[in-house]
C-alpha cells in the first residue's frame, strides 16, 4: 500500500469501469478526501438527457473521505448537495446525503476482504448498483416489499410490538394512548437532539388521559444527576381516510428530516395523520391543567402510515414512524411544549418489544402449545427458560421446595433468588418475557392425586407438561392422574451418570404407554452399550453432598456446562416431539462420551401396552409391552399343538395397582409340554432370573408366568390351583398369564399367609 493513502485509493477506484474519472482534493479537517465520477447505467432516452426521471445525472460526483481510524473503519461516501432526498436508502439528517450501501454494519463489510484493495474496490461496486438502482427508481422492489425509512444510528428508542401498533389502526383515523415507561439519560436542561438519551417501551396497555390528584400516567424520579426514568405515554396515531372513503395510501418516500414539532405536524399533515395527532397533543395538554412536574418527560408518538404495498419481511403494508418529543409542565407556563413549534422532536429507532412471535421468529421455531412445568430444579428451570426465549407460553409452574445456595452451581436462576421458592421465583423470571404461569407450591406426589388441584398443575391452556422431578412418586402420581379427560402431552425428562446421559419419556395417546411403562421399556431394551453403562452404573447416580455444616443433600455430582448442554438437547427434543407428534409413546436416551462433549440420540417408537384386568386381585391391572404380547403369540404359535410358556419380567406399582411387563424368559429345558397341560421347568430358572436381574441394573424383577392354551378358554381349576401354588412358592407378585387364541387372561390368587 502506498504511503499516501488518498492517492492509493483513488488508484484502486480508478480500476473500477463505472468510476471514469477522480482527484485527491485538500483534506478537510484534517481528513483526506477523494472526489469521485461515477457514471451511472441508465435506460437510453434518459441517459441522451443526462439525468434521469428520478433526478439521477448520467455522472455524480461522489465526495470519499477517509475516517480518523482508517483503515480500521470504512471510508464514508457523500453525493452531492442537492441531490434529491426522496430515495431509500439514505442516512437520515446527513447534511450531505450519504448513501447506505450495505445491510448491516458498513466497517464490518469493508473489513472482511482483508485486503484494503479489496474493501475500496467492493465499496465502488455496491455504490455503483445504488446508482444505478436509484436512477430507474429501483431501490424499492415491489417483488420484496416497501423499504422502510432508513432510521439508523438513532440516539433515541420507542420499543413497542409493531403488531399491536398496526392492529390498533382503523378504517378511519384516529388515535390512542399506550401505557409507558420511559428511561433518559441527560441533565434536566438538556434538550433532544442535543446531549440526551432516550427509551420508552410499552406494552401497548390502552390508558385515559386524565387529571387525578393521584394519577400515575406521568411520573419521574432522578437516578443520579444525569439520568431520570418514569412513567409516560405513547400516542398511536393513524390517517383519516380520504374524502371518498378509500384508505390514504401514502405511496412517495419521504426521508427523515423531522427536527421540530412544526416539522412533525407538516410530516404528519402529509401523511393523513394531522387532525389525529393534533387531538393527542391537545389532549395530554388538557390532562396537565393546573399540574405541574419538576423534569422533563418525554413521551412517544407512533405515525402509522398505509404504503401501497406490504413492508419486506412483513406481512402488513403499514408503516410505523416513531418520534419523540418531551413536555415540561414548568408552574406558569404557557404550554407543556416550552419552545412551541420550535421544539425539538427526535426521530427516533423502533426495537421490537418482547413477544413470543419475535422470540419464535429469531428461534426459527414455530408457535408452540404451552407448557406446565412440574419441578423447577435445574433441570426444569433450564428447559423452562429455553422454552420461554423460543417464545413459548409457559402456563404453570410447580416446585414446592426453595432455591438454595448450593442449588447456584446448576440453576438457571441467580442469586437474587436464594431463600425463595424455586416455582414462585421461576414465575418472576419469565414474567420479564410476558408470561404469567400459575404457581403451584405444594406437595407434587400428593397434589397430583387431587383432580382440583391438578388443574392448578396442569392448566387447560397447557399442550404439554414437563416432569423434571426425578421423582419416582411424582411420575407414579402423574400416572395415576393421567386420565383421557387431562388432554395434556405428558413428558418426562430426567439425566443420568453425572450428565452424560439423558433421557426424555412422550407418553401416547390416551397417556398409552404411561411413564410407568416406558420407563420400564427403557429399563429392559438397553441391556448393554453406553446407554446401560450410565444408566445401571451406581458411581453415576446421586451421592451426599455437604452443603452446610452437619448437613447433607442427594445430589448429582456434574458441573454447569455439562447439564446445560443436555438440557439443551432436551429442549430440543422436546419440541420436535411437540412439532411432530405421534400417536405412540416415545424414548428418546443421549448419551455422550467420557472425553467429548458430542451427544448421541437416539429415538424409540413404543406402542401402546396391552392391558388385562388381573381375576382374583383387588382392581390390579397387567400391562403387557406390545413386543413382549407379539413375542408371547409367536411361541405360541410355533408350538400350535401343545401348550407353551414362559417366565415374565417387569415392575409392579402397589400405589398404581399395576404389574408391568416388558420382557420374557424362555421356559427352562425340563419343562413339560402336552396338548392339555404346561409345567415350567426348574433347571437353570432361578440362575436365568438372578442374571436378568442384574443385567437390568436390578430394576427389573420376575412377575410371573405365562402359558398358552390351544382352545379360547378361560383358566381352568387347574390353572387356579396353579396360581395358588405360585402365591405359595413364590415372592409376590406371582402372575399367572394365559394366552389363548384370541384374548389374554391374567389372574393371581391370595396368599394364604394374608401377606399377599
Amino acid at each position: 500500500m502506498e504511503s499516501d493513502p488518498a492517492q492509493h485509493i483513488l488508484r484502486v477506484a480508478l480500476t473500477h469501469p463505472e468510476c471514469v474519472d477522480g482527484a485527491v482534493l485538500e483534506p478537510e479537517d484534517g481528513r483526506p478526501r477523494i472526489r469521485l465520477d461515477m457514471n451511472v447505467e441508465m435506460p437510453l432516452d434518459m441517459k441522451v438527457d443526462g439525468i434521469s426521471r428520478s433526478g439521477v445525472r448520467t455522472c455524480e460526483p461522489v465526495m470519499l473521505k477517509l475516517p480518523a481510524a482508517f483503515p480500521w473503519r470504512s471510508p464514508r461516501f457523500y453525493l452531492r448537495e442537492d441531490f434529491p432526498r426522496n430515495f431509500p436508502h439514505l442516512m437520515p439528517f446527513a447534511a450531505t446525503p450519504r448513501p447506505c450501501l450495505v445491510e448491516g454494519d458498513q466497517d464490518e463489510y469493508f473489513l472482511q476482504f482483508g485486503l484494503v484493495e479489496y474493501g475500496i474496490f467492493h465499496l465502488i461496486e455496491q455504490l455503483a448498483i445504488w446508482l444505478r438502482k436509484a436512477a430507474i427508481s429501483g431501490l424499492i422492489d415491489p417483488a420484496q416489499g416497501w423499504e422502510p425509512m432508513l432510521r439508523r444510528d438513532f440516539r433515541d428508542i420507542l420499543e413497542i410490538d409493531a403488531d399491536a401498533a398496526r392492529n390498533a389502526v382503523t378504517k378511519n383515523g384516529g388515535w390512542v394512548v399506550w401505557q409507558g415507561r420511559f428511561f433518559r439519560r441527560g441533565k434536566p436542561e438538556a434538550c433532544l437532539n442535543d446531549a440526551t438519551e432516550t427509551w420508552i417501551s410499552s406494552k401497548g396497555v390502552q390508558t385515559p388521559l386524565t387529571q387525578k390528584a393521584d394519577d400515575k400516567t406521568f411520573t419521574s424520579r432522578r437516578g443520579d444527576l444525569a439520568v431520570s426514568l418514569g412513567n409516560t405515554v405513547v400516542g398511536v396515531v393513524w390517517p383519516d381516510k380520504n374524502p371518498d372513503g378509500t384508505p390514504r395510501i401514502s405511496a412517495t418516500y419521504l426521508p427523515e428530516r423531522v427536527a421540530t414539532l412544526r416539522d412533525l405536524h407538516a410530516r404528519a399533515a402529509e401523511l393523513g395523520c394531522g387532525r389525529g395527532l393534533q387531538s393527542f397533543l391537545t389532549n395530554v395538554e388538557r390532562s396537565f391543567t393546573g399540574m405541574s412536574l419538576l423534569a422533563p418527560i418525554p413521551i412517544g408518538i407512533v405515525l402509522c402510515v398505509r404504503r401501497p404495498i406490504h413492508l419486506i419481511d412483513s406481512t402488513s403494508d403499514i408503516e410505523l414512524l416513531p418520534y419523540v418529543v418531551e413536555i415540561r409542565a414548568d408552574p406558569n407556563r404557557a404550554s407543556l411544549f416550552a419552545l412551541g413549534d420550535d421544539e425539538p422532536v427526535a426521530p427516533a429507532m423502533h426495537y421490537q418489544s418482547l413477544t413470543a412471535g419475535l422470540l419464535q421468529g429469531l428461534s426459527g421455531g414455530p408457535a408452540r402449545a404451552g407448557l406446565a412445568i412440574i419441578g423447577c430444579g435445574s433441570v426444569g428451570s433450564k428447559l423452562t427458560m429455553h422454552a420461554v426465549r423460543g417464545g413459548q407460553d409457559i402456563v404453570a409452574v410447580s416446585d414446592e421446595s426453595l432455591l438454595r445456595p448450593h442449588n447456584l452451581a446448576r440453576h438457571a436462576l441467580g442469586a437474587e433468588h436464594v431463600s425463595s421458592n424455586k416455582a414462585e421465583a421461576l414465575a418472576k423470571e419469565v414474567a420479564g418475557f410476558g408470561k404469567a404461569p400459575t404457581i403451584h407450591k405444594g406437595d407434587l406426589s400428593h397434589d397430583l392425586r387431587d383432580p382440583e388441584l391438578v388443574k392448578q398443575i396442569i392448566p387447560k391452556t397447557a399442550g404439554a407438561a414437563i416432569n423434571s422431578t426425578a421423582s419416582l412418586s411424582v411420575r407414579e402420581a402423574l400416572v395415576s392422574t393421567a386420565t383421557p379427560r387431562l388432554r395434556a402431552q405428558l413428558f418426562e425428562a430426567a439425566l443420568f451418570g453425572r450428565g452424560r446421559g439423558a433421557f426424555l419419556l412422550a407418553d401416547g395417546k390416551g397417556h398409552n404407554p404411561s411413564h410407568c411403562d416406558l420407563i420400564a421399556e427403557l429399563y429392559a431394551t438397553h441391556g448393554g452399550g453406553r446407554a446401560a453403562e450410565l444408566l445401571f452404573d451406581p458411581a453415576g447416580g446421586l451421592t451426599e453432598i455437604q452443603i452446610g455444616q452437619g448437613c447433607g443433600s442427594l445430589t448429582m455430582t456434574m458441573d454447569d456446562a455439562r447439564l446445560s448442554a443436555m438440557t439443551a438437547s432436551l429442549s430440543q427434543e422436546i419440541s420436535r416431539a411437540l412439532d411432530a407428534p405421534v400417536q405412540q409413546g416415545l424414548i428418546i436416551i443421549g448419551t455422550a462420551d467420557e472425553d467429548s462433549p458430542s451427544t448421541c440420540w437416539t429415538r424409540y417408537i413404543v406402542p401402546a401396552f396391552e392391558t388385562v384386568t388381573i381375576a382374583g386381585s383387588d382392581g390390579w391391572q397387567l400391562r403387557l409391552s406390545q413386543r413382549v404380547a407379539d413375542m408371547i403369540r409367536a411361541e405360541a404359535k410355533a408350538y400350535r399343538s401343545v401348550e407353551t410358556g414362559g417366565v415374565m419380567i417387569g415392575l409392579t406399582s402397589a400405589r398404581l395397582k399395576t404389574v408391568t411387563v416388558v420382557d420374557l424368559l424362555e421356559a427352562p429345558v425340563d419343562s413339560r409340554r402336552t396338548s392339555t397341560l404346561f409345567v415350567l421347568g426348574t433347571d437353570g430358572l432361578q440362575s436365568s432370573i438372578r442374571s436378568r436381574h442384574e443385567q437390568s441394573g436390578r430394576t427389573l424383577f420376575d412377575v410371573g408366568t405365562w402359558h398358552s392354551h390351544l382352545r379360547d378358554d378361560g383358566p381352568s381349576s387347574t390353572d387356579w390351583k396353579t396360581a395358588a401354588d405360585l402365591a405359595a412358592e413364590r415372592a409376590p407378585p406371582s402372575i399367572l398369564l394365559i394366552a389363548t387364541p384370541t384374548r389374554f387372561h391374567a389372574l393371581v390368587s391370595p396368599r394364604k399367609d394374608g401377606n399377599g
